[in-house]
């Protein structure tokens, strides 16, 4: 798709079906490397990670993933407008409003439940289920999520391309930060793979939904301030624990 997009070959494939196999690839990733370690870890160990039980703190954590990133987004826009980087403040996108209107409270949740059938569960067990704490353990919290991060950014590249997403430091750095803020949530968590899952579905909800400036100084800001002292906090109770 993205040598497509490049004028580099001829050969349109469907973004759907593109996508469809590049979040497969990371759980096909999985199991062949449990087969190279000789099954060191297991993907079905990893599966065991999504915790989905009528407990207070799992409920909690999963209320704060599925909030998190549309909430510093709408934060975000109010800033940029406060500061005049913006000329209006917005939350939903004005042709979706027009368009689907108080469905919105329905469709909202609808997408975020559904969302999860699509990438979040393809991926996540790749991402936060297996890479995060190893990259953790051999790297420390920070340098790991960072590490990650990029990883995690690369591999988006020819999909936001596909998509005409401009590539930037700027948008490696959003990146940086919604990958530090699943991580961080992920852990904070007792690392239920579900609400890492959940967190990865309220980015489609915020995409599909809600207005979105790619190049939001604001949510930036807001983020960078939200997620460090969430990162702080939890690793200053794991020390005095």
């Amino acid at each position: 798709m993205a040598l497509n997009t490049l004028g580099i070959i001829d050969f349109p494939l469907p973004i759907v079906i593109g996508q469809f196999l590049g979040t497969l690839s990371v759980l096909i990733s999985l199991i062949i490397l449990e087969k190279l370690t000789h099954k060191q870890f297991t993907v079905n160990s990893i599966l065991q990670k999504i915790q989905l039980k009528k407990d207070t703190r799992v409920l909690f954590w999963l209320v704060i993933g599925s909030c998190l990133l549309p909430f510093l987004t709408i934060c975000g826009n109010a800033i940029d407008r406060l500061c005049g980087w913006n000329d209006s403040f917005l939350i939903i996108k004005p042709e979706i409003f027009a368009e689907l209107g108080i469905l919105l409270i329905i469709l909202i949740p609808i997408t975020l439940l559904a969302g999860l059938l699509s990438s979040p569960i393809l991926e996540e067990p790749g991402w936060r289920g297996f890479a995060v704490e190893r990259l953790h353990t051999n790297y420390g919290h920070v340098l790991g999520s960072l590490i990650l991060g990029t990883l995690w950014w690369l591999w988006h590249i020819p999909i936001n391309i596909a998509n005409g997403i401009e590539i930037t430091i700027f948008s490696y750095l959003s990146m940086i930060v919604v990958s530090f803020a699943i991580d961080t949530i992920y852990m904070m968590s007792d690392r239920n793979l579900l609400t890492a899952m959940i967190m990865h579905s309220s980015l489609i909800v915020q995409f599909s939904y809600l207005y979105y400036n790619e190049a939001s100084l604001g949510r930036l800001i807001i983020s960078i301030a939200v997620v460090g002292y969430l990162r702080y906090y939890s690793q200053k109770k794991i020390l005095t624990e």
